[in-house]
């Protein structure tokens, strides 16, 4: 029973960190760490599969390449409200 409990939470941190990773480096971003990789990575997946809602894509079991194109995407949109919020109070 404890593996299935760790590949559950293992996959989705894991998969968390390199999407909030890969759509820091599209946005050029100057480098947030590992757990705001994986806040943005998890908050990115949400609003990915929302896209892939409004855009009627259906991701469920349609494969992982889809999934994680959206999850980035998501993430990228993430991190520019994220810009927008932060970087107009300087």
């Amino acid at each position: 029973m404890l593996e299935h409990i760790s590949q559950f939470t293992a996959w989705p941190i894991l998969t968390g960190l390199i999407i909030g990773y890969i759509a820091n480096r599209i946005m050029r971003g100057e480098g947030k760490g590992c757990c705001l990789n994986l806040i943005v990575g998890i908050a990115g997946s949400y609003v990915g599969t929302f896209i892939g809602a409004l855009l009627h894509v259906d991701l469920l079991g349609s494969g992982y390449l889809k999934n994680f194109i959206f999850c980035v995407l998501g993430s990228i949109v993430v991190l520019w409200i994220w810009k927008l919020i932060f970087d107009s109070k300087k």
